[in-house]
């Protein structure tokens, strides 16, 4: 294994495979019709007859067709985009398909997937995703993010059929899901089809994008005709009302609106009033060893709307300059973002809390696709609760075939003091391979309170290493080795961190996941030796997992020992039971056990528990919901969801939108 691992290393360093095969930037001709087909997952309307049609599906790390083909449809009219799929399959006793209930993933499922970048940008934060597994279970990844309620995440329509050698797709896509220039006549856009083979554990494209992923080789859908503006709903509202009981504060009804406008295909507006933040379940923070605060994900509605047009993410340096978890709750909440053109894009938001709280973030962006980009950012903050901040900055990068150069320079403030972050790095990037050096300078008085910044006072180097591959054939099917080496000292000149990190992660074909890992670190003179060593059991269905890691050595020159693990079993063809447990033998004791049991009536209803106990504090909740449709969702909640111990709270949550 390390032999190939070896040749593989040393092949990506000397050949340097970054030519597109035969099968790259493909091209497909744009048809109207003014026939559509009906979405019933049937193949047998006259539409598709005259519909072009996307063959010879390849694999993009052979850079070979698959076995088993899929034929791809695709047509338009003023309203929608219509995409039909055939997915052959020798074995259709052996096709995948778990998930019903709508916006899953579909790990170890067989799905197809279109993508679209309506602006031919090639750049993949413009790309839109619309999936569908083999029961007809949609999700969607909408270009910019959006949130959670059906009509603003996208209410679009499919079907599927299953037939003697496989099984057939077929999807229904308004324009106004999707973003995309006003334009006066026609324009190209990118597209691509991809079919995901859960038998052979192969993701299929149509047109080759390499094991890279990158957006400049896919599709070219050309002479499309997008639809104006006055085909679209450029108003929608969402609004709740949340009657509960607490043991505190007895009673109490509270109610809010969010509104959505969109005054063309381009740009999007969101107004939150008083938003509901306490009965969105938050991640739980884990209890692992950290030397700084951990990073938790986001799952609020108001800040999932437009993503990625406010992260200022650098998740192997700074930190991220804007951290939404920073903002606890607010009354009022505004953003405005999209973008210009095909290559600029802008963000703004701001929140209100009175005169306790106000914060504002701006982000600039401008793309040149696979040729790299810039960005322009400022955050201000002032209130009564927190001293004045403010920060700016610019970054931006450059590729030049298999290179890639970058910088970044911010000035951030807290009341009188302030300081400079800069850094410089430059990527060698390849298929199977990544390799990645930079050099960084942070100011000890840098002061970014809305960011999340793991460390401040430090200069140095970094270099970051990686080798991914996939094996059609043998025990292995995946392999991922990585290499992370710091040498940071404080700005004096002070030792700071100083270390190695490896790890090999590998996906054995009878679906186990094993990964091992190693570090070698001095951090403030303290010394770490840590080995680490994790397993996964069918890892492709999380049905039915099972996971076990263990780390060990020390850390701070002290004893450490980490246990986690997990399980996942879904019985009755309805019931899914979680449970995982943490347990951390160190300077502080800790054990943190989390367990879940949900119970789907059906795709939209669904009764769900989950218990937290952490160290000493046990914490509990109850929830029925019937929402992930179009018009009302209701939710009846026991518990508090994100209290650190139960609360005797009850409450009804009753969510509209338009």
């Amino acid at each position: 294994m390390r032999a190939a691992v070896f040749a593989g290393l040393l092949w990506a360093c000397v050949v340097s495979p970054v030519c597109a095969g035969q099968y790259s930037s493909r091209s497909i001709s744009a048809v109207k019709t003014t026939n559509p087909p009906v979405v019933d997952g049937k193949l047998d309307d006259e539409a598709w007859k005259k519909s072009p049609v996307a063959r010879e599906f390849v694999d993009p790390y052979t850079g070979k067709p698959a076995a088993d083909q899929t034929e791809a449809y695709i047509l338009y009219d003023d309203r929608a985009i219509y995409v039909a799929f055939y997915c052959h399959d020798s074995e259709p006793g052996a096709i995948v398909a778990r998930e019903i209930r709508p916006g899953s993933e579909f790990p170890g499922e067989d799905t197809v997937t279109f993508q679209i970048d309506p602006y031919f940008s090639r750049n993949w934060g413009n790309i839109s995703a619309f999936i569908v597994n083999a029961i007809g279970t949609q999700n969607e990844r909408i270009a910019g993010g959006r949130a959670a309620k059906r009509e603003w995440r996208g209410v679009w329509q499919a079907a599927v059929q299953r037939v003697p050698d496989g099984w057939m797709a077929e999807m229904r896509i308004p324009w106004e899901v999707l973003n995309y220039p006003n334009a006066n006549g026609l324009v190209n856009m990118s597209i691509n089809f991809k079919r995901d083979h859960a038998r052979t554990r192969i993701d299929y494209f149509w047109s080759d994008v390499t094991p890279m992923r990158r957006p400049e080789l896919m599709a070219v859908w050309q002479g499309v005709q997008p639809p104006k503006v006055a085909n679209r709903r450029t108003l929608q509202l969402l609004t709740y009302f949340t009657p509960e009981w607490h043991e505190d504060n007895g009673e109490e009804v509270r109610a809010g609106l969010d509104l959505r406008y969109t005054p063309t295909p381009q740009m999007t507006g969101v107004l939150s009033l008083f938003p509901d933040f306490r009965n969105i379940e938050a991640a739980v923070e884990g209890i692992e060893f950290s030397r700084s605060e951990r990073f938790v994900e986001e799952t609020r509605p108001f800040f999932m709307e437009g993503i990625r047009y406010f992260d200022l993410t650098e998740p192997y340096g700074l930190g991220r300059l804007f951290y939404s978890r920073r903002i606890k709750e607010f009354d009022s909440g505004l953003k405005v973002f999209g973008n210009i053109n095909s290559a600029l894009s802008m963000g703004i938001l701001s929140t209100f809390r009175g005169d306790r709280e106000r914060v504002g973030v701006a982000h600039l962006r401008y793309s040149m696709g696979e040729r790299g980009g810039w960005s322009a950012y400022g955050l201000l903050r002032s209130g009564e609760d927190n001293p004045n901040h403010d920060a700016y900055g610019v970054s931006g990068n450059v590729r030049s075939g298999n290179y890639r150069v970058g910088g970044k320079w911010i000035y951030a403030r807290e009341g009188d003091t302030g300081g400079y972050a800069t850094d410089l790095t430059l990527n060698y990037e390849v298929p199977r391979w990544f390799s990645g050096l930079r050099w960084m300078r942070i100011d000890p008085d840098f002061k970014a309170s809305l960011g999340l910044i793991y460390f401040t006072d430090r200069q140095g180097f970094s270099w970051y290493t990686r080798y991914d591959d996939e094996f059609r054939s043998g025990a292995i099917r995946e392999l991922e080795a990585d290499l992370f080496w710091r040498h940071y000292t404080h700005v004096n000149g002070d030792p700071f961190e100083r270390g190695i990190r490896a790890s090999l992660d590998i996906t054995l074909r009878s679906d186990y996941e094993i990964g091992l890992e190693h570090e070698v670190v001095t951090f403030e003179e303290e010394h770490d030796r840590v080995y680490g060593v994790r397993v996964t059991g069918n890892a492709s269905n999380r049905f039915n997992q099972w996971s076990i890691g263990y780390e060990f050595g020390k850390r701070a020159d002290k004893d450490i020992r980490f246990l986690g693990f997990g399980i996942t079993r879904r019985l009755f063809g309805k019931l899914d039971i979680g449970f995982n447990g943490s347990i951390l033998r160190f300077d502080e004791n800790r054990e943190q056990f989390i367990l879940t049991v949900g119970w789907e009536f059906d795709q939209l209803r669904a009764l769900s528990a989950r218990i937290v106990r952490e160290d000493n504090d046990v914490n509990w909740y109850v929830a029925y919901r019937s929402a992930g449709g179009v018009g009302q969702d209701l939710y009846v909640i026991i518990g508090d969801p994100n209290a650190e111990r139960f609360t005797q709270r009850l409450a009804l949550k009753w969510v509209w939108a338009r």
